[in-house]
């Protein structure tokens, strides 16, 4: 194929493309950021993989025992050249996550580097990390001493 007929094929599956996320195909297709729950003791940390979301796009919601993130990743700006090859997924996304334990309601605190999403809940239940060990011998003379 000559170089104008693969421009327009390009142009026609853009517009196929966000026509189909304006009718909700989109979300089935769309990228869908990858999550990763870390257990701090007192607090859970959501880590989310948003590449090239900028952060006045991004919007959370909770709901009881879920989160819900959604933004926007924007297409290329223009004037960035011709589109040659597209993986990357561009548009609206949602994803709604259940909280693994349950936190404070209200008490996420989100900031946004190198493309992923840290979000910082406080744990209704904080872990305890209670660590037993034996007394040795002296020890236990000690505290007996102390008890006389």
């Amino acid at each position: 194929m000559n170089e104008p007929t693969l421009a327009r094929l390009q142009q026609l599956m853009t517009v196929r493309e966000e026509a189909e996320g304006l009718l909700g195909y989109g979300e089935t297709r769309g990228f869908t950021p990858a999550a990763d729950w870390l257990d701090g003791g007192a607090h859970l940390t959501l880590l989310l993989d948003v590449p090239a979301v900028e952060a006045q796009s991004l919007e959370m919601e909770e709901d009881g025992d879920r989160l819900t993130v959604a933004g926007v990743r924007a297409s290329l700006p223009p004037g960035a050249g011709r589109l040659l090859q597209s993986e990357r997924r561009a548009g609206a996304f949602s994803r709604t996550l259940v909280f693994p334990e349950p936190v404070v309601p209200g008490s996420g605190e989100a900031s946004l580097e190198a493309g992923v999403l840290r979000v910082r809940f406080t744990k209704l239940h904080p872990t305890i990390d209670a660590a037993c060990h034996e007394l040795d011998t002296e020890d236990k003379k000690e505290t007996e001493g102390e008890q006389r």
